[in-house]
């Protein structure tokens, strides 16, 4: 995997020239695969809840006479 400073390096070149556009997808890229990496840690590591869980504990938070509207 490339380090901060290896990315802050990479560049594109089409035709001899700096392609700003696959320069930023790859970026783009690097910055969803770290994310990746990262949820599958929390996965990995049994830090997930079901969605269920994460429903009932947000309707516990919010205020007991609230007439806000909550639809899921």
């Amino acid at each position: 995997m490339l380090t901060t400073a290896q990315t802050k390096l990479l560049a594109i070149m089409q035709k001899g020239d700096l392609d700003a556009a696959a320069t930023e997808k790859t970026e783009e890229t690097l910055a969803l695969l770290k994310i990746l990496a990262m949820s599958q840690a929390d996965v990995d590591a049994g830090r997930v809840h079901t969605m269920d869980e994460v429903i009932e504990a947000i309707r516990a938070k919010r205020a007991p006479n609230s007439n806000a509207s909550f639809t899921v």
